[in-house]
């Protein structure tokens, strides 16, 4: 089992042997609605967890004879619907896995990853819960992890079942929620007939049954792609204050960002945001600045090498870019562009996050450690799948940051010789500076 598997926020959860507590929540999410997000985070407060994963079905075996959506569109749909939360993170673990899902699998292969100092908390609903001693290997279940039982609001607990949990070895806890009556065969209903699925739904996961046709949905009213009256151009009522390290300002970015780039650079974005932030909390950074970074990293990457030249021209900083570059190779210059544009739109966002932005393409002599973060991330985020990338993610809490950095660093100049395309003359330079540094720092280590 990989870090993948687990999914990026958790990876590393437990490693400084601290307590903690990780609660997950399985099902076939189609599509996942505001009633799954709110069980998992009325969970995460009242349980005191340090997160929540969601774990989609596969091959879900009380299921086979309802018919789904294919579970990489259902497994796209949750990742957006917790996108903006970082206390939520999901796990592919189920749909990569080949034949029938079992909660005993996914929960044995959980506890076998995770350190002993990490408690796993399984959520299930009420009905779920009665039929708990027929489900496969229950007691491969009750080692794995505690039983969270959710009942609605004014449900009592069935003190017959709990015993018989009990005295199979289980450990119980009870959760209370409000009653939000929301089913997912109501929603996918409303998709056919073409109702709005607006506050049932995240806007973004609205958004995309709607690009994908899913559900029968010929468009699917109340998504995010519409044009909502009064607003402006970025989706907002009114000029954007708030704090740039909210999760509030975070999903309005990641709004912006659904209609300014195209998909497959959607997905490497959130793979970047995803991935800084996992190396953030491995290597003692700010996660909230890595996440905003990576999140905003490739703001302008849409532009062709004409249209980089007009966002230079735009911007006024023909004086501060490098004339080879806006000649030769116009492309590196979006990390450049993106950090002088967001700073103008939204101030309030941290110099050091700005800063990160603008060097994760050609990377600078003086480099912090927020700016290594989101340099390696670029590199090593899921999405990327070629060369020796799995042998750099394998160093990642192994190696120290300065290491992984230079190793990345010099990966990519390799990969850029390889490919036959101009280097940067700065690039040399850096290089240099770099080797020279980790040469300095590996010999007073010996």
């Amino acid at each position: 089992m990989t870090p993948h598997d687990v999914g990026k926020r958790f990876a590393h959860l437990g490693a400084d042997g601290a307590p903690c507590k990780l609660g997950i929540i399985g099902g076939t999410f189609d599509p996942i609605h505001v009633g799954h997000l709110l069980c998992a985070e009325e969970a995460r407060v009242a349980l005191s967890l340090d997160g929540v994963l969601f774990v989609p079905a596969g091959v879900p075996v009380f299921k086979k004879d309802h018919e789904q959506a294919p579970s990489e569109h259902r497994l796209a749909m949750c990742r957006l619907a917790i996108a903006d939360n970082p206390a939520f993170d999901v796990s592919p673990i189920e749909i990569e896995r080949k034949g029938d899902s079992f909660t005993k699998d996914t929960l044995r292969d959980l506890r076998d990853y995770f350190p002993e100092n990490v408690e796993l908390h399984f959520l299930l609903g009420s009905d779920a819960a009665q039929t708990l001693l027929r489900w496969r290997e229950p007691q491969t279940i009750a080692r794995c992890a505690t039983i969270v039982v959710v009942d609605r609001l004014g449900e009592d607990a069935d003190g017959a079942l709990d015993g018989q949990l009990s005295d199979a070895g289980f450990r119980i806890v009870h959760l209370h929620l409000p009653d939000v009556e929301i089913s997912s065969s109501e929603l996918r209903r409303r998709c056919r007939e073409g109702i709005s699925l607006r506050y049932l739904v995240p806007e973004a996961v609205s958004a995309y049954i709607a690009e994908h046709r899913l559900y029968g949905a010929e468009e699917a009213k109340g998504s995010a792609t519409e044009e909502n009256e009064g607003e402006n151009d970025r989706g907002e009522t009114a000029a954007d204050g708030e704090d740039a390290l909210s999760d509030e300002f975070y999903g309005k970015r990641l709004k912006d960002l659904r209609k300014r780039v195209g998909k497959k650079r959607f997905a490497h974005i959130l793979g970047v945001a995803e991935e800084a932030e996992l190396l953030a909390r491995t290597y003692g950074v700010d996660a909230r600045k890595a996440r905003l970074a990576g999140l905003l990293h490739d703001w302008d990457k849409g532009l062709d090498d004409e249209g980089i030249r007009a966002r230079v021209r735009e911007l006024g900083i023909e004086g501060e870019v490098s004339s080879w570059a806006l000649e030769m190779a116009p492309a590196v210059l979006h990390g450049e562009t993106a950090a002088c544009a967001l700073f103008r739109e939204w101030p309030q966002i941290p110099s050091d996050v700005i800063d990160a932005i603008r060097k994760h393409t050609v990377a600078d002599e003086e480099m912090t450690d927020l700016d290594k973060v989101v340099y390696i991330a670029d590199a090593l985020e899921p999405n990327r799948q070629f060369g020796r990338l799995d042998e750099l993610r394998d160093m990642v809490g192994r190696a120290s940051l300065d290491e992984l950095f230079f190793e990345t660093y010099k990966y990519w100049v390799q990969l850029i010789i390889e490919r036959g395309r101009l280097l940067h003359p700065d690039t040399i330079t850096r290089y240099n500076a770099f080797a020279t540094q980790h040469a300095s720092k590996k010999g007073a280590s010996a």
